[in-house]
């Protein structure tokens, strides 16, 4: 990997800089961001002494800035309004205090304030779904108020975060970059940091561009990004590489195996991510991290019996968190309670109305309903809060595929498909809505990528064979080579009973061999068709009879011919 050959600092060290990290943290309320630090910090200690323990904590303490004398008091009582979420009055309390914690909490809490009053004003909307031009009112008091702190080079670390929040939040991507960005350079354990700025990558190219210009490039801190950006950017097989390196260094970190586990559910391997899930459950039975994503796989294995265990479970444990709302609606949806299950991801973005997993599972409920306005603009909105949502864009182009409207259609899965190039489910889509279209050709190189993506795949594979037969000029070879893989498919899952897929696989090769002079080969298909009975018996026995006339007057015409395989430098191919 590209920082196994950075030198680490000690692991005592890494440990005083993520309690530090921590305890600044939370005396600001940067709450996730101190959670994150002090459960790594926490896994840590169990692999140094007590001695090295004590002396990081001491380390911590002694690295913390202080803040004056004078304004202690002032701070500790804003600092309790706060935690009471008694925002404004906090930032009253703190109008006049210069340094730079106070002037920090200030303006977070006013942030904070701002927020609040955004989402009272959606709070009134009969449904999530309807626009609101509610904005954070705050934001160009702590804009002009922490810009003129920077220019006067006063600005710490939480300042330029802040900052950068607010850049954010207007929409200021690259004035947001910048502020992240001399964010880290001043501090970079600071993980909040980090965080946001993996959030404005939109491209795996865009983040490595941009870090090799901006980012230090040692710090070991910046393995956890490339990793989460990695996640984020559905490159789950760069991001295994990167966690699994990460497992090795802090063994027992929930969080690691959290996103080990997160990253085999996008490559869809359930079984695998849901046995890490089991296991940080009985690690950590109160944890809500991530239980969403481990409703979503016992949904999608129908486990009923397990995800109505977990909603019980998530209920009991927080009963107000937007995770437990959504397992609940997986729960709901499983049942076909669709109309239940709305409600529920309703109340998941009335606790957190950026919660994207929420909004996406919504629109897949209101698709069930057939309300496909109300899933569209779901989707619209998940797709607005992350534009790496390959799930909502996916989502998009099926409601307008019922809504047989096949070009608004083609841009949502041309773009669910730039996010998840290896994902044959994302070329099947585009293909499908290419022949909606009779773009016959660009059908067939998408069917291609999907079967190369996916061997398996009959459905696709079934498509393709009868779109070379019946659309493609001259593709009858190569609908006999994918109507034969359509048939080894179906033997290889171990059916017996023959389907319309096998049925018109084994009337076309049996045609197609007779027409080519190759009797042989004609033959077991049309014998395959005698099984089946009905019309199709019929068939046989005259396809018989004219193979059983080529057999006996042409012996020279039963020379096997050779069919194009996918490994056949001569086939053409699409890609």
């Amino acid at each position: 990997a590209a920082h196994a050959a950075v030198e680490l600092p000690p692991l005592s060290a890494r440990l005083s800089s993520m309690l530090k990290s921590a305890n600044e943290c939370t005396a600001r309320g940067l709450y996730q961001t101190a959670k994150w630090a002090a459960e790594l910090a926490n896994t840590m200690s169990e692999s140094v002494s007590q001695e090295e323990v004590d002396a990081a904590i001491l380390n911590a303490a002694q690295a913390a800035p202080t803040t004056p004398a004078a304004e202690v008091p002032i701070c500790t009582v804003a600092r309790t309004y706060f935690d009471l979420r008694e925002y404004e009055r906090a930032a009253h309390t703190l109008r006049s205090c210069d340094d730079d914690l106070p002037v920090f909490m200030r303006n977070y809490a006013l942030y904070l304030a701002g927020e609040g009053k955004k989402e009272d004003g959606n709070s009134d909307l009969l449904a999530p779904l309807v626009e609101s031009a509610a904005v954070n009112e705050s934001l160009p008091k702590i804009r002009s108020e922490l810009s003129a702190r920077r220019e006067a080079g006063r600005l710490d670390v939480y300042g330029h975060y802040l900052l950068g929040l607010v850049f954010s939040a207007q929409g200021l991507k690259v004035e947001a970059t910048e502020c992240y960005t001399a964010a880290i350079k001043l501090d970079p354990t600071f993980w909040g940091a980090w965080y946001e700025l993996a959030a404005l990558c939109a491209s795996l190219t865009e983040a490595q561009d941009f870090d090799a210009s901006n980012l230090p490039v040692d710090h070991w801190i910046k393995h956890f990004y490339n990793a989460h950006v990695a996640l984020e950017l559905h490159h789950s097989d760069r991001a295994l590489e990167l966690y699994h390196e990460l497992d090795q260094l802090y063994p027992g970190s929930t969080y690691i195996q959290a996103q080990i586990a997160t990253a085999h559910y996008n490559r869809r391997e359930f079984e695998t991510s849901e046995e890490i899930f089991q296991r940080l459950r009985k690690i950590d039975p109160y944890r809500l991290d991530d239980v969403d994503t481990y409703s979503n796989i016992l949904y999608v294995k129908e486990a009923k019996t397990e995800l109505s265990f977990l909603a019980h479970e998530a209920m009991s444990h927080g009963q107000y968190r937007a995770e437990t709302c959504c397992v609940i609606g997986n729960y709901y949806s499983l049942k076909n309670r669709h109309e239940k299950a709305v409600v529920y991801f309703q109340r998941a973005l009335k606790l957190n109305r950026a919660y994207l997993s929420a909004w996406t599972l919504m629109g897949h409920e209101y698709v069930e309903l057939k309300n496909s306005p109300a899933a569209i603009e779901a989707y619209r909105r998940a797709v607005e809060i992350n534009p790496r949502d390959y799930r909502a864009w996916y989502g998009l182009g099926q409601t307008y595929e019922l809504l047989k409207m096949p070009l608004y259609s083609l841009h949502y899965y041309r773009q669910s498909q730039r996010l998840r190039p290896y994902d044959a489910r994302m070329w099947s889509a585009l293909a499908h809505t290419y022949r909606e279209l009779s773009r016959w050709l660009e059908a067939a190189k998408c069917y291609e990528r999907a079967i190369g993506l996916n061997q398996s795949d009959a459905m696709s594979t079934y498509e393709l064979a009868t779109l070379y037969k019946n659309r493609i000029a001259n593709g009858e070879p190569q609908a006999a080579k994918y109507f034969e893989h359509v048939l080894n498919i179906h033997e290889e899952d171990g059916s017996t009973e023959e389907t319309e897929q096998t049925v018109d696989a084994c009337t076309f090769l049996a045609e197609y061999f007779k027409a080519h002079g190759d009797p042989d080969r004609a033959e077991p298909y049309a014998l395959r068709l005698m099984n089946v009975g009905g019309k199709h018996k019929e068939t046989a026995k005259s396809l018989l009879g004219t193979l059983s006339t080529q057999q006996g007057s042409s012996p020279g015409l039963g020379s096997s011919i050779d069919l194009p395989s996918p490994g056949d430098p001569d086939t053409p191919s699409w890609f």
